[in-house]
Formats: C-alpha cells, sequence, structure tokens
C-alpha cells in the first residue's frame, strides 16, 4: 500500500513550566496590542488544547493569570499599550498553524519570545506612515465635497499633525501631551492658511488633519469588549479613548482660544 505523506510537522511537547511562560508571553503580547480581553483568553486556551494541556486564561486590564492543567498557576502584569493589529494577526495566525500541526511547539516558542524580548513586529518605515496619515486625513474632504486645493493642504498640515504626535510620543514620558501639542498644531496650521488667505474654511483642515491621531480601533474595541460583557475592560478603553480624544480636542481648542 502507497504511504500518504502530510505537510504536517512532528509534534513538540513542552513543561509545564515552558507551557506557562508561552502563555504568558502570548497574552501579554496580545493585551499590548490592543486584543480584546475575549480574544486574548480564547487564544492562549486554544494555544494549551493544541499543545496537549488544559489552560484556563483570565485577562484583567492590569494583569494576565494562567493555570495549567489545574495545579501550575502564574501571572503577570499588564497594561494597555496601544494598538498593533499587526501583532494581533500575526500571534493569531501562528496559533491556528499549531492547531493544524504545520508550525511546531519549538517554533511557536521561538517566534514568540523574539516578539516578546523586542515588543514588536516588523514595522513599515517612518515616511510610509506619515504619507499614510497625509492619505487618512484627505478622506473627510470627500464628504465635505471640498475644492482639490483643501485635499492637498490636508494631506500636509496631517502629515505634520502625525509627525508631531509621532516624535513627541518617543521623546516625552508624559501620557497624551504628544496628542494635546499634534492638535495644537494642526488647529494653529489651519489658522494660518485661512489668515494668508489659501482657505475659506480651517475647520474642515482640522477635522481632516486630527483622522489619523482619533482612536477609533480602540473605542471599536471597546464596544465589542461591552458586548462580550467585559464590563470593566470595556470600561478602561473608553476612559483611555476619552482622554486621547480629549488631549486633542484641548490641544484644537487653546490655538482656537489664543488665536
Amino acid at each position: 500500500m502507497k504511504e500518504i505523506t502530510t505537510n504536517k510537522l512532528p509534534e513538540n511537547k513542552l513543561s509545564e513550566h515552558e507551557l506557562s511562560d508561552l502563555c504568558l508571553k502570548t497574552a501579554y503580547l496580545l493585551v499590548n496590542g490592543g486584543a480584546e480581553t475575549y480574544r486574548v483568553e480564547d487564544t492562549v486556551e486554544r494555544i494549551g488544547a493544541s499543545l496537549g494541556s488544559d489552560v484556563k486564561c483570565y485577562v484583567t486590564v492590569t494583569a494576565i493569570f494562567i493555570e495549567i492543567n489545574h495545579k501550575s498557576y502564574k501571572f503577570i502584569k499588564a497594561r494597555l499599550g496601544g494598538t498593533n493589529l499587526q501583532m494581533i494577526d500575526e500571534i493569531n495566525t501562528m496559533s491556528r498553524q499549531l492547531a493544524v500541526k504545520t508550525m511546531t511547539a519549538d517554533g511557536f516558542k521561538r517566534h514568540i519570545d523574539h516578539l516578546y524580548k523586542y515588543k514588536r513586529t516588523s514595522d513599515f518605515p517612518f515616511t510610509i506612515k506619515a504619507i499614510g496619515a497625509g492619505f487618512v486625513s484627505m478622506a473627510p474632504m470627500l464628504l465635505f465635497e471640498m475644492p482639490l486645493y483643501y485635499f492637498i493642504y490636508c494631506f500636509f498640515v496631517g502629515i505634520i499633525g502625525y509627525t508631531i504626535s509621532y516624535t513627541l510620543s518617543k521623546l516625552s514620558m508624559l501620557p497624551y501631551a504628544d496628542l494635546f501639542i499634534a492638535g495644537f498644531i494642526i488647529a494653529l496650521l489651519g489658522i494660518l492658511l485661512k489668515r494668508v488667505g489659501l482657505i475659506t474654511q480651517y475647520h474642515t483642515i482640522i477635522i481632516g488633519a486630527i483622522m489619523p491621531l482619533v482612536p477609533g480601533v480602540a473605542i471599536t474595541n471597546a464596544i465589542r469588549e461591552l458586548v462580550m460583557r467585559h464590563a470593566l475592560s470595556s470600561m478602561v478603553k473608553f476612559l483611555d479613548s476619552l482622554l486621547v480624544a480629549s488631549s486633542i480636542g484641548f490641544g484644537i481648542a487653546s490655538a482656537l482660544i489664543i488665536f
């Protein structure tokens, strides 16, 4: 009889200590990537099942708890870390590969260790992200049916605002200060464009330019958390999103009041 071959890799076994560390690191990366609480718990428990162990995971906004086979318990501190959809997608893809045995446990562990060490996935160059922010800023001009030159001005103001926020977030340890200053500069540029006679409505420029800074994904995730009855995580993410939006709004209002 002809032997049938598959593309499944040989199964590797991890010790309970290695598995608990792997699950904690995976959950930590997902939480810091902005994943919903129920997604983190489900992904970690599926990883445990794929490796032949009964894993229970409980996630809060500030801590992650892991139970292995009803006898080994560990926890790790966590914190909100913004949004990294690429991180979430990469871990989700690897967990599926692990479930169908197209990735070994050792390979999965090495990849998670690498992500945990550097706390980020492969990133796009800043130039590409800034240009992307400029295009995002242009989108509201379609709704307002503005002339072509409004698109051009909004493109550059959006890039400037995103660049300021990105740079200050790397330099300053003060939370939300980068968003306040970015909102202030965006409003100031809109006012200057009107005063020199290049535009007639500066508020459309402001609305468009702040779009790359608005926490849309975080608000959506908070709503999904609430629907899945994770009220505590939902409220904390709502509050964080509110502080982000308020920082941008206060920056814009300060510029409008001063100038």
